[in-house]
């Protein structure tokens, strides 16, 4: 799986939705973890601008040490963000992940 970097410089980025766990097994709820032992998150984020009116929000993957705390709303910045290739189980898309989520304007959370 090659990671693609994304050019963000010109893009802003709304929280659409509230982080939840990866759940590597649902009958557990087992939360799926990096490399480095970090339990790994999703977030919905709305890029803008954003030309693609029938899918206009992005699921980004990233790991956090605790419970992220991001509401929804608000603006935020991907660090690192990836984009990558993915095919299981005769299924295949296009995936992103971070190396963090920041708030765009830490004084607005």
């Amino acid at each position: 799986m090659r990671n693609i970097p994304v050019d963000i410089s010109a893009l802003a980025f709304t929280v659409a939705g509230e982080p939840e766990p990866k759940i590597v097994d649902r009958a557990t709820g087992e939360v799926k973890r990096d490399a480095e032992g970090r339990e790994l998150y999703t977030i919905p984020l709305l890029p803008k601008p954003n030309d693609d009116r029938r899918n206009p929000v992005i699921v980004v993957t990233f790991p956090s040490e605790t419970f992220p705390q991001i509401p929804e709303g608000v603006q935020v910045r991907p660090i690192g963000l990836a984009a990558f290739f993915w095919s299981m189980n005769g299924r295949s898309g296009l995936g992103f992940r971070a190396e963090a989520i920041s708030l765009a304007n830490p004084k607005a959370a």
